[in-house]
């Protein structure tokens, strides 16, 4: 791990209130999410977009954590767990903390159904971790029986950054919005292990496909994305390892649109 990205971690584990073994595991688990390095230089710069959607997930699962994007813009993001509820009825109060208005869904057509939401707050940083612009966002968590978790982000639209059109590999017009799926493979593998051909190819052209060293064991994880804007909200629905294809994962970005015209 590079030692001022250890710095980074370290400094945002200590905002936890947990045993020190946790926060060195938590971590290390952490680290599997930066691309790898080669020869001194980031082989591969992710956007500020793609680098929000992958600090979300991992505070879903670890609270806290901070994600290079390389030699220009990070982001540094935590979840308010004192504003986690499950009661779906209280989504008027997390807005007015977040300052936002958004459209969501209590139940899916698919089966999914409401679990938690809660308030994230993030600040973008630039390469020397001075603190650029800071905001609030609700993130709300849906599940379905024997099936991955369905997380949804909703941030303010002047947060995005970026173009959500670039690299899309499939989308859907619903409306006046524009829907965008894209899915991104993570390949984790040990320190020094040797890639093959192949990898090494996709991983120096396919932007879709990155390389993380630090795993305890080689392993891939897909992460499926629907990105929208609606109104000034950025919306990202994301899964890991999901079994559903563009179309049904656009299906649902499609019932939250039409909820709008309720």
């Amino acid at each position: 791990m590079s030692e001022y990205r250890n710095k980074e971690y370290i400094e945002s584990m200590s905002l936890i209130s947990l045993s020190d073994d946790k926060k060195e595991k938590m971590i290390s688990n952490l680290t599997k999410i930066s691309p790898i390095r080669k020869e001194g230089t980031m082989k591969k710069r992710i956007g500020v977009r793609k680098t929000a959607i992958i600090v979300a997930a991992c505070i879903m699962v670890f609270g806290v954590t901070a994600a290079a994007t390389g030699i220009a813009t990070g982001v540094v993001s935590h979840n308010k767990i004192e504003t986690r509820t499950r009661n779906f009825g209280d989504l008027e109060k997390l807005e007015q903390q977040a300052e936002l208005d958004i459209i969501a869904v209590e139940s899916f057509s698919n089966g999914y159904e409401f679990d938690y939401m809660e308030i994230g707050e993030s600040t973008t940083q630039d390469d020397n971790f001075n603190d650029l612009l800071s905001y609030k966002g609700i993130s709300m968590n849906y599940v379905k029986e024997n099936e991955p978790y369905v997380a949804i982000y909703m941030d303010p639209k002047s947060m995005g950054g970026g173009d959500i059109s670039k690299d899309a590999l499939d989308s859907r017009k619903v409306g006046d919005v524009d829907v965008y799926y894209s899915c991104d493979e993570y390949l984790f593998v040990p320190v020094g292990e040797v890639l093959t051909d192949e990898e090494k190819e996709r991983d120096a052209n396919d932007p879709h496909f990155f390389i993380s060293d630090g795993s305890d064991e080689r392993e891939t994880k897909m992460c499926s994305t629907v990105s929208f804007v609606m109104g000034e909200v950025d919306y990202c629905i994301l899964s890991f390892d999901t079994p559903m294809d563009a179309d049904e994962m656009m299906d649902m970005a499609e019932e939250i649109i039409n909820a709008s015209n309720n």
